[in-house]
């Protein structure tokens, strides 16, 4: 037997699936796709430029849409609903996670699948769920995610396949907003999906540095908010400790050594950003206590 019809055998059922639906796209044949008993759920604010591109890669085969809508702005709402989505409006928060149980609670279809604004679901992402959903023993499903930062995706940076549990049971799932990028709760068993390209969440992540540290900035506010909150004092141990945790986990637990400057990049931004949040915590101990013993407390401006 030769290497290739070797390799061939090896293959799971859903595999081989796979790539003879995308032969069939490649060469122009009409895929029809029967719907899925899932529910699409998007996050929005002022998501226009990007939510079309959201909703076409999945609409065929999802049964219903939900869009969880943070007071936008734009023409997102219009968006939605020329998709005949159904719309949830909740306050603005400056990050997604509020209103994750409200599309939750909206959704009538068995299964959820969250997708952000500028994520699409890449096109045999669909074979992949349609085998998950069928199946009685399984609560949820972690999808890889292939993030395009900077117009880039590195594979090697340490940020593949990064993991997001977003295909899950609706009744047996819940999403606490209890800290930025928290995922949701799911009661049964979880989990990974194939570790492929082809049923990835395709990510169109922050194109620039400066998009980028705006992110990082409202996200950072957060994090200090939800340390604060739980007690977490500010201290130069924790100033040293956590940032250069996170640097270590990304450029060498997560090999993020092996994308060059880009897995470089990477690492340091995550150093960067949790330099921040620990310097905000500091910063929010201020307004109850002085920074040092010589310091002096800076008088109001109209005195």
């Amino acid at each position: 037997m030769s290497a290739a019809r070797g390799d061939l055998d090896e293959q799971p059922r859903w595999a081989l699936a796979l790539e003879v639906e995308a032969a069939q796209r490649r060469q122009g044949y009409c895929v029809l796709m029967e719907k899925l008993p899932v529910t699409l759920c998007i996050s929005t604010h002022n998501a226009a430029p990007v939510l079309r591109g959201c909703i076409e890669s999945a609409a065929q085969w999802v049964s219903e849409i939900v869009v969880v809508d943070m007071e936008s702005e734009d023409g997102t709402l219009e968006i939605a609903r020329s998709f005949g989505a159904r719309i949830v409006e909740v306050p603005a928060a400056g990050w997604a996670e509020p209103g994750r149980q409200s599309g939750i609670d909206a959704a009538t279809q068995p299964w959820i699948l969250v997708l952000d604004a500028d994520e699409r679901a890449a096109p045999g992402l669909r074979g992949v769920l349609a085998r998950y959903v069928e199946r009685a023993d399984i609560a949820g499903v972690r999808l890889p995610r292939q993030n395009f930062q900077f117009g880039w995706w590195a594979p090697r940076s340490g940020i593949w396949p990064d993991w997001q549990l977003r295909l899950f049971r609706r009744e047996r799932t819940t999403w606490p907003a209890v800290w930025t990028h928290a995922g949701p709760r799911v009661e049964g068993q979880v989990e990974r999906a194939p570790t492929r390209v082809e049923n990835a969440i395709v990510h169109h992540s922050y194109d620039s540095i400066h998009a980028w540290m705006a992110a990082a900035n409202r996200y950072t506010d957060h994090e200090a908010d939800r340390l604060t909150k739980a007690g977490r004092r500010a201290s130069l141990p924790r100033l040293f400790a956590v940032p250069v945790a996170r640097f270590v986990q990304d450029y060498l637990a997560k090999r993020g050594f092996r994308g060059g400057r880009y897995g470089l990049a990477v690492a340091l931004m995550s150093l960067c950003y949790w330099i921040v949040a620990e310097l905000k915590v500091w910063e929010r101990q201020l307004g109850a206590e002085p920074p040092s013993r010589d310091a002096v407390r800076q008088p109001d401006a109209d005195v």
